[in-house]
């Protein structure tokens, strides 16, 4: 009997051993729902609409929120102390909003790297609540997503809560599954580009401790509220730009993210754009590109069209400055792209494979959050190296960045199991591919007619607005 307690208790001890040597994200992950409903049920604070911004480089961040219409002034106090003592106060600038009421933009400098902050938004003698994010060096991990489509719907009454809590539970699964600080977003973070679902994306303390990278979707262009609800660095605008942003660019470790508004259908304001930032940053080691629209994943027939085109125009441009990943959604259909160069596949992509200076480049596009096409009939195009196992999946993806390799895992967003991985790596040998002249000529080309399109679908759009009672001004909105 001793002997069988004695190896009872030895099993039970390895059996403790090895628990505590698993990772934290092998364990079950768990939602606290309850923290959500006290953070949504506190209307003061979740109606701010608190987001904060990557700044030019990881020494700054950007800030954004509402304010009353009688506010006058507004600062982010930044402090290394969660009581906020020492604190330091930078102001901002303040734009009126179509309500009738503020948007403070804040923009925060001289940050070190690998430190926590804290941080408390100051709209004239009234202050939030105390959050805090992290700042890191060369090497970090962040969420990717596309189409997260927070929904306010008068027929659905609690559509807007359900889809804002499903955003808020996927970032609590993806911080349980790398220590991520950062969010990509590929666009159409809201379905009607309304007010109220921006502040429904933004209600929880996780979505205010991470840093916010997105860019416009076809869906968040429906109205006007997503310039006032984003403060982006070194926004570019270009030839002819959308009403709502430009495109914009900045460096976080070794990668030069370049984000583009594909809404404008001026590919000149992008390349221009692109050709900027890789002049100002020639020595980063990646260059990752994020935009809404699909390019190569052929899912959708009826779009088959569009993605043609919009072929013709980016393709020579990534090729041209050498884009090693470009991040995508619209479709929501997941696909990766093989490594593809001059609208070639160059080297294929598959589960678990490691590329080691791919002559091209990887487009990426992420599922739906809310919906999925599951109606719709999917054939991938011969460039697609991975694709769905069914419609009715969805998946989050966590990138991780280093100076050596990107490497992105799709985990399915149901049950949180492992889909696929592949990485992107370089080594001493890497050479950038050099562009045709003829291929590059055809894309200058191509972008230079791109504009005068651009002009016609931003009259377009102008009228459609006017109709419906929104006060716009022709040449501004127009060119």
């Amino acid at each position: 009997m001793k002997n069988t307690k004695s190896i009872v208790s030895l099993f039970l001890a390895v059996l403790m051993l090895f628990t505590l040597a698993l990772p934290a994200f092998a364990t079950e992950i768990r939602i606290d729902t309850e923290i959500l409903e006290k953070q949504w049920l506190n209307t003061e604070e979740a109606t701010r609409g608190i987001t904060v911004n990557p700044g030019k480089t990881e020494s700054e961040r950007n800030f954004s929120w509402y304010m009353d219409e009688s506010v006058t002034s507004c600062a982010v106090e930044i402090s290394e102390n969660e009581d906020m003592q020492d604190a330091k106060s930078f102001t901002g600038e303040i734009i009126t909003t179509y309500q009738g009421d503020k948007a403070a933009k804040v923009t925060v400098t001289d940050l070190e790297e690998n430190k926590t902050y804290y941080y408390t938004c100051v709209s004239g003698d009234e202050k939030s609540e105390v959050y805090s994010f992290k700042t890191e060096d060369n090497t970090f991990s962040a969420l990717y997503m596309s189409d997260i489509h927070i929904c306010y719907s008068e027929e659905e009454t609690d559509k807007l809560k359900n889809t804002s809590f499903a955003f808020a539970e996927l970032l609590q699964k993806a911080k349980s599954k790398a220590d991520i600080n950062m969010i990509l977003s590929g666009g159409d973070m809201a379905t009607e580009g309304l007010r109220i679902e921006y502040e429904g994306l933004t209600f929880s303390r996780s979505s205010r401790e991470l840093t916010f990278a997105n860019v416009m979707g076809n869906h968040d262009r429906h109205s006007f509220d997503f310039k006032y609800f984003t403060n982006f660095p070194n926004e570019v605008f270009g030839p002819m730009s959308g009403y709502q942003s430009g495109n914009y660019y900045f460096t976080k470790g070794d990668v030069l993210f370049l984000v583009v508004d594909t809404n404008n259908a001026s590919a000149t304001a992008h390349r221009d754009m692109i050709k900027e930032a890789v002049k100002a940053h020639p020595d980063v080691k990646w260059r990752v590109v994020m935009m809404h629209h699909d390019l190569y994943g052929g899912s959708i027939p009826h779009r088959e069209t569009e993605n043609k085109l919009l072929r013709i125009l980016f393709s020579p441009i990534f090729d041209e400055f050498n884009i090693d990943l470009v991040l995508m959604g619209h479709s929501h259909h997941y696909s990766v792209s093989n490594v593809i160069y001059n609208s070639e596949n160059v080297e294929s992509i598959e589960n678990g494979k490691t590329v080691t200076n791919a002559k091209g480049t990887v487009y990426f596009v992420s599922t739906s959050v809310d919906r999925p096409d599951e109606d719709q009939e999917v054939t991938y195009s011969d460039w697609v190296g991975i694709g769905m196992d069914k419609l009715t999946d969805s998946y989050y993806n966590i990138i991780d960045f280093s100076p050596e390799a990107i490497t992105v895992t799709s985990y399915y967003l149901d049950t949180d199991e492992k889909y696929m991985s592949f990485t992107l790596e370089k080594d001493d040998d890497y050479e950038p591919e050099k562009i045709g002249f003829f291929r590059k000529l055809g894309g200058i080309l191509a972008a230079k007619l791109s504009t005068l399109y651009g002009i016609y679908v931003n009259a377009d759009r102008y009228f459609e607005l006017k109709e419906e009672g929104f006060e716009v001004g022709f040449f501004e909105f127009v060119f």
